[in-house]
């Protein structure tokens, strides 16, 4: 093994140790005991030295993780690492041939332990293997040959693309893993136990066995290590942009020394499957975003002592940088990438968001829309579409919205989707109907402006500050405590992103997702059941940004609908393209070469037949329209949740009825309010 990724004092170290173990056991116990012995603190000083080398800043970096739930952490840790569900959850075949080998390895532990402590007390106390174990680890030596055989095929002879280039060091693993086995299984049946062919089997397998030890540091197979701990760390949900530090100047991500320690422990646990950029809708459609080569990116800055992160694209050609800011306000912020990696990195919030937000408080944003955003945003009337408020006062007037005055037992926010686009307008109109028929009392807001979403998903913190400053200081005078809203991006804004200010916490506001609402108001109202089919299209921010799949459904079901899934659906779910402020900044200049990302999406949902998508976010309709013009599919009908249900109402429940489900300060107090 080469000594170049380790310094010289290291390596003499090293060199120095071995000699010594090796003089000292060779005249107590033989040269092959003390060949053994070398060989063994030689090879773990190879791995502590370059895990050293690879994961010593953690130890000195800040921990930004909110270690919440333990036991559900500690279960997830078992249901992703030990029983292998994400990896096959996706990949059926591929998986069930990397799980053999997982499998295999822990069967292997008590063999391997064995082994060594063979190597330590002697050959003359080796015994022939008949226990029954030995039988259940020669089973599963077998399954790890198929397993191992397997996998290199598709490797080494089908090379799908999303694993990118051959790696020797892949091929060399593979191989010393077969070579354990086999040599394994000729030791437990083939050789007598003593004879000089037994000895130099047991041999190969020590050396196959500690050259695994020295590669696996060294290699992407250092995720063995890692992924259990990344995953136990990771978010439940889409990763959030964590919140600036107090103390020092914290502008975002600029510098790699910004990076905190699970940022480091994912660079380096990547296992380059790339099932991330599979299940990018950016990359699907044709734009050079790729999340995996983005954590490959930064995980060589990591490790060559690289210091700006993120730059032009000229800057990366120049090797100035590492991550091109071109690739970094492509991203969807959907989470896609994150539903699909198996060994728990989180790209979207914790880097390439964070990202735009260091590039745009040093003022190196090159992108003229994500400035025009900016630009709009920071004018009144301060929303993403520049749009005066009068047109939301019409709404208001026109259907006799009620003003809330903190007496209520819920705001509704609009939102500047339901405030400013038409659409919107006529869901938060259905919205009304459902509040007044299920006897809850609310109101609006007399003027709103935009709660920040697509200003920080662009990366301008400064501007959010601004805007969520403003809105906090009216929740607290106007003493709001439960908001709903039929906006996703808005709902995670208000319930995750705003929870990283002091005072935003302690108003105690609880906020909930028109869906969740209407599905625990579903027994204060009488709808007529309808017996049409639909397909339900989930909204990132919805599905994997909040965790909220089932509840669309339990409302399209009680309301009589059947409903079609399209191919990917629930946390599976594809991108509208709207995300991510894509719907403010996406270059429309520039076609994508299998098509735009919402064209991509509606082809699946007009594949299921159904004449009418439900949906339950204001801006998956826009571009969900805008595919569906782009394919002259005006057969096609787009639907709000709330509109669905709006117009379900028979009647407005009887006095008796509401009186049975409790009043409505009643049902704020209780279950509504909390999600459950």
């Amino acid at each position: 093994m080469s000594f170049g990724l380790w310094g010289m004092k290291e390596k003499y170290w090293m060199i120095a140790v071995v000699a010594i173990v090796f003089g000292v056991v060779a005249p107590l116990g033989g040269l092959y005991r003390a060949a053994f012995c070398a060989l063994c603190v030689g090879s773990v000083w190879l791995f502590l030295a370059t895990i050293n080398r690879r994961l010593s800043s953690v130890l000195t970096r800040r921990w930004d993780v909110l270690l919440d739930n333990i036991p559900k952490r500690l279960w997830r840790v078992f249901v992703e690492v030990v029983l292998q569900y994400r990896v096959a959850r996706d990949r059926p075949l591929v998986g069930i041939l990397h799980a053999l080998v997982v499998w295999g390895f822990l069967v292997f532990a008590w063999v391997s332990a064995e082994h060594l402590k063979l190597g330590l007390l002697g050959f003359e106390n080796a015994e022939p293997v008949h226990s029954w174990y030995g039988t259940f680890a020669a089973a599963w030596a077998f399954a790890v040959i198929v397993g191992i055989v397997g996998l290199s095929f598709r490797r080494f002879v089908l090379r799908p693309k999303a694993l990118g280039k051959l790696s020797p060091t892949s091929g060399l693993v593979a191989f010393l893993i077969t070579a354990l086995m086999v040599t394994y299984l000729l030791g437990w049946r083939v050789f007598p136990v003593g004879s000089a062919a037994w000895k130099v089997n047991w041999w190969l397998h020590t050396i196959s066995f500690f050259s695994i030890l020295v590669l696996i540091p060294k290699s992407k197979h250092l995720h063995l290590l890692l992924s259990p701990i990344t995953i136990f760390l990771r978010s439940e949900t889409t990763s959030a942009i964590r919140p600036l530090r107090e103390e020092g100047e914290d502008l975002g991500i600029i510098h790699f020394k910004d990076f905190d320690a699970k940022d480091i422990l994912d660079v380096n646990a990547c296992v380059e499957c790339g099932r991330c950029t599979q299940f990018c809708p950016a990359n699907l459609a044709g734009e050079s975003l790729n999340p995996k080569e983005v954590i490959l990116d930064l995980q060589r800055g990591v490790l060559t002592g690289g210091d700006l992160v993120a730059g032009t694209p000229e800057e990366k050609a120049e090797n100035k940088v590492f991550v091109s800011e071109v690739d970094l306000f492509q991203c969807l912020s959907c989470g896609a990438c994150e539903y699909a990696c198996p060994v728990g990195i989180e790209h979207v919030g914790r880097k390439i968001l964070d990202l735009r937000r260091g590039l745009v408080s040093e003022g190196r944003v090159t992108n003229g829309k994500v400035v025009q955003l900016f630009t709009t945003m920071e004018r009144a009337p301060h929303n993403p579409w520049g749009i005066a408020q009068d047109t939301r006062q019409k709404l208001i007037d026109a259907n006799q919205f009620p003003i809330f005055d903190g007496k209520q037992d819920w705001l509704f926010w609009l939102g500047c989707g339901l405030s400013f686009d038409p659409h919107g307008q006529a869901v938060a109109v259905a919205m009304k109907q459902i509040l007044d028929a299920s006897g809850v009392s609310w109101g609006v807001l007399p003027r709103e402006t935009c709660c920040g979403e697509p200003a920080r998903r662009a990366g301008n913190e400064y501007l959010f500050l601004q805007l969520s400053e403003k809105l906090i200081e009216t929740f607290g005078s106007a003493r709001v405590k439960n908001i709903v809203s039929c906006d996703p991006h808005c709902t995670m804004m208000l319930d995750k992103d705003y929870r990283q200010n002091a005072e935003y916490q302690k108003l105690g506001t609880r906020i909930l997702h028109h869906s969740e609402l209407i599905a625990q108001l579903l027994p204060r109202l009488s709808v007529e059941s309808s017996s049409a089919a639909v397909t339900y299209h989930d909204p990132c921010y919805l599905a994997r940004g909040r965790g909220i799949t089932e509840q669309p459904r339990e409302i399209l079901r009680a309301t009589g609908f059947a409903i079609t899934e399209t191919a990917h659906h629930g946390a599976n779910t594809q991108c509208c393209g709207a995300g991510g402020a894509q719907l403010f900044i996406a270059d429309d200049s520039r076609g994508q070469e299998k098509g735009r990302v919402n064209q991509l999406r509606f082809a699946q949902l007009a594949e299921t037949g159904m004449s009418t998508v439900v949906v339950a976010c204001p801006y998956c309709p826009i571009m969900i329209r805008d595919a569906a013009n782009h394919a002259k599919r005006d057969d096609i009908e787009i639907l709000d949740l709330a509109e669905v249900v709006a117009k379900s109402i028979r009647k407005r429940p009887s006095p008796a009825v509401t009186g049975e489900a409790g009043s409505g300060a009643n049902l704020a107090d209780a279950n509504v309010t909390n999600g459950k």
